[in-house]
């Protein structure tokens, strides 16, 4: 007669099986990695084959790059089903203590950790270097960054070898590396090896086609579903300091349908002015739904106060910036949505 019970202890002894045999191969994996920083990319990569092994044992792999060496220390998680998880680091005995070895606080080389991802020094400066002048708002940049890694961790984009030459070669443009010499000045003054550099491009390269598969199937309804946020308006704004300075403005526009600069007339003393042309979704909200040679205003805005009209409007069209601004709300709504879910720790502040 057919006992349940024993189908029950079967089904057990087998998963227990598999967990032994997936401690024992782990252990056997930390043992292999390698242990240099220019190591990390074939150590990712020795996981995934692991991982791929173990389908049905859920497992992360944890890196630590130790300050001020170029040295690396690795973890292995498992999760074991109804029972928590397991931890698995192996270290090779080079006669130094443990408590000497781990006196550093474990932080210390981190800039910020979020949802356990930890964000490197190095690697925050290196991503600093090439986005300070474009982007002052640093902080927040680092933040999405971590999180756009956390959402490749499980199955990161492949990068060909060719891809990655180039994509250096780029980055060399860019900080105008030309010669041999100043790549290698450039990486001692960053305290990088070139294998160290090529790990992090390959990590932008992961980053950009993770971008564009996230975006793919949704850039031509955006598009369709908020054309109007993507007609070409140009604009006139002329900013004044105080509110009785832009209401006399606004009466002289509006009287005259011309601004007064542009009429040949002279604009209050405290008027400074810009002459744009941006998409409609980019320009204040005063300006949403006006026609062609409306005045709007006088608006506060936060200290100043500002008269503008709309000189053309152009019917939004499926072109490259288009493609490009829808693109980046796409993504920033993306990482708007992670952030309100994210747990955040700053190491520095």
């Amino acid at each position: 007669m057919h006992d349940p019970r024993n189908c029950g202890k079967s089904r057990a002894r087998r998963m227990t099986e598999a967990v032994e045999q997936a401690l024992a191969e782990a252990l056997a994996l930390l043992r292999e990695l390698p242990r240099h920083r220019h190591g990390e990319r074939a150590a990712r990569a020795r996981f995934a084959q692991f991982k791929t092994s173990h389908p049905g044992l859920p497992c992360r792999l944890l890196i630590e790059a130790k300050p001020g060496s170029d040295d690396l220390d690795y973890d292995i998680l498992l999760t074991i089903a109804g029972a928590g998880t397991a931890a698995l680091s192996w270290h090779p005995d080079h006669g130094i203590p443990w408590t000497a070895r781990y006196a550093d606080h474990w932080a210390a080389n981190f800039v910020l950790t979020i949802n356990g991802r930890s964000t490197t020094i190095q690697s925050a400066l290196l991503y600093l270097s090439a986005r300070l002048q474009p982007r002052p708002d640093l902080m927040r940049d680092l933040v999405d960054r971590a999180l756009l890694f956390a959402a490749i961790e499980d199955a990161p984009p492949d990068i060909g070898e060719a891809e990655l030459e180039a994509a250096v070669d780029t980055f060399r443009m860019r900080q105008r590396l030309y010669s041999g010499a100043a790549m290698q000045q450039w990486l001692d003054d960053m305290q990088l090896t070139m294998e160290t550099l090529q790990e992090l491009v390959a990590q932008s390269l992961q980053l950009e086609k993770f971008k564009i598969a996230l975006v793919a199937d949704q850039m031509r309804p955006h598009f369709d579903a908020h054309r109007r946020d993507f007609d070409r308006l140009t604009v006139m704004r002329l900013e004044t300091k105080t509110p009785a300075s832009a209401r006399r403005l606004a009466a002289t526009w509006r009287r005259s349908g011309t601004c007064p600069v542009l009429d040949g007339k002279q604009a209050p003393r405290d008027a400074s002015g810009r002459l744009e042309t941006l998409f409609a979704c980019d320009l204040p909200a005063a300006f949403a739904g006006a026609e062609n040679g409306s005045v709007i205003g006088p608006v506060d805005d936060g200290g100043t106060f500002w008269v503008g009209q709309v000189l053309a409007r152009q019917a939004a069209r499926y072109d490259d910036p288009t493609r490009e601004r829808i693109r980046d709300l796409i993504i920033d709504a993306w990482l708007t949505a992670q952030r309100s879910k994210a747990t955040i720790h700053w190491h520095w502040v």
